[in-house]
């Protein structure tokens, strides 16, 4: 390939990434909630901000408040959502998932601080960065 054609592919990898960044920071880190299963937590149940996150993750909107459940259940009852699936322990998979999450969160982090950290590409790259924020948040609310 000629020189400028991977200068320009260089420059479209710099914008396109450093715009991503805030949605791959993101879904690592609502990913690890997920993988740790703390928005599957009964009693007591899982904070307001980690139902949003698992709601955004999973479904790509805020969660609609869930219908109080009466105090009592017949006996054998499993509360809802509730499966098979083992969410306790760690499973090698479950392990190798925690790291992939941190992982891509830390190294999504040193990107934007290479990719901020350079000079000339600095003013773009944080146009692009803001974008990365504001489109989502205004695609959620939408």
């Amino acid at each position: 390939m000629k020189g400028t054609t991977l200068r320009t592919l260089r420059q479209w990898h710099h914008y396109i990434g450093v715009f991503l960044a805030p949605a791959i920071l993101f879904f690592a880190f609502s990913g690890l909630i997920q993988v740790l299963g703390w928005q599957d937590q009964r009693n007591p149940p899982p904070a307001g901000w980690v139902s949003a996150i698992a709601g955004i993750h999973k479904h790509q909107m805020l969660p609609k408040p869930r219908p109080v459940e009466p105090a009592r259940k017949p006996a054998g009852a499993r509360p809802a959502g509730d499966d098979d699936h083992d969410h306790g322990g760690l499973a090698p998979l479950k392990i190798f998932a925690l790291l992939v999450a941190i992982g891509l969160f830390t190294t999504t982090l040193i990107g934007l601080t290479i990719a901020l950290g350079t000079r000339n590409l600095r003013r773009p790259a944080l146009i692009a960065l803001g974008l990365g924020i504001v489109v989502p948040v205004a695609l959620l609310i939408v």
